[in-house]
């Protein structure tokens, strides 16, 4: 937190002070507040989805993907209506979060190499790099596709993305099949 930066900053270039020392304690409370927010609302979106039979298991599938946690599952179910907005379309729903890169091509002379929207979702697309990145890290499936991508000369970042759209197509694969992952899934569609 911004917060927490700020204290550990003043406290190695400030001297004491009264004031130092209230402001360091307001930001400490302001920080202690809104970890007690969080917290209820974490314990809060838990409530509602174990209240509901179709969220559970749409969240347990989701989440038995390495890489992809509570906020990214949430940020997923919440932004496709339960990934039944798009009728279970992995490309609508990465185009939907600007991960879907697309090129410019006319006739023989106007090509352009694909790449993603400027005007997408902004916390959407950090959530699923978030998301991309533990699973680069802590999924071997993942993990063995990003190096392969590298390896082969894309960008990090460009590999990266793709790594976001496997993701997206490979959770709503398992949510329409309603299958658990496992690290042989095949993506069928």
């Amino acid at each position: 937190c911004s917060f927490q930066v700020r204290r550990g900053e003043k406290r190695l270039t400030m001297e004491k002070s009264p004031i130092k020392t209230m402001i360091s304690q307001s930001g400490r409370h302001i920080v202690s507040e809104l970890n007690k927010e969080i917290e209820k609302i974490d314990k809060r979106i838990t409530a509602l989805i174990k209240s509901d039979k179709e969220l559970t298991e749409v969240f347990t599938i989701v989440t038995s993907v390495p890489g992809i946690g509570t906020q990214n599952a949430v940020c997923l179910m919440v932004y496709t209506d339960n990934f039944r907005r798009f009728n279970y379309d992995s490309r609508k729903i990465s185009c939907y979060y600007g991960i879907a890169p697309f090129g410019k091509d006319s006739g023989t002379s106007v090509h352009s190499d694909p790449h993603v929207h400027y005007m997408a979702n902004r916390q959407i697309k950090a959530m699923l790099t978030q998301a991309a990145l533990a699973a680069v890290n802590f999924n071997p499936v993942m993990a063995r596709y990003y190096m392969r991508l590298v390896e082969r000369g894309k960008k990090k970042q460009v590999a990266l993305n793709n790594v976001k759209n496997k993701l997206v197509h490979l959770v709503t694969a398992m949510v329409r099949n309603r299958q658990i992952f496992t690290p042989e899934y095949k993506i069928s569609a």
